[in-house]
């Protein structure tokens, strides 16, 4: 049975998806639910940008936005959501 948190990080990755952008999870918690184990955390990767994120979703803070990172406050939980990078060189 899914946790409320897993419920949460899933009604943000849909939102996103809904909105029409590509959305995965990212970090420890793939590497967590591969080991079978519950994530304490979430973190989501998109190609929506910082400021995108910021109009989907009321309660946000723009802790990184310069680096494309955005913290989604939803259920009393803190979800990081982060740009694509391309890191050319």
């Amino acid at each position: 049975m899914p946790s409320n948190l897993a419920n949460s990080a899933h009604s943000i990755v849909q939102r996103l998806q809904d909105a029409g952008f590509a959305a995965l999870y990212a970090g420890g918690c793939v590497r967590d639910r591969l080991m079978g184990a519950e994530p304490h955390d979430y973190d989501i990767a998109t190609d929506a940008h910082p400021e995108q994120v910021q109009k989907l979703f009321s309660r946000t803070v723009a802790v990184g936005a310069h680096f494309g990172v955005i913290v989604v406050l939803q259920d009393d939980a803190e979800f990081q959501v982060a740009t694509f990078r391309n890191d050319e060189q």
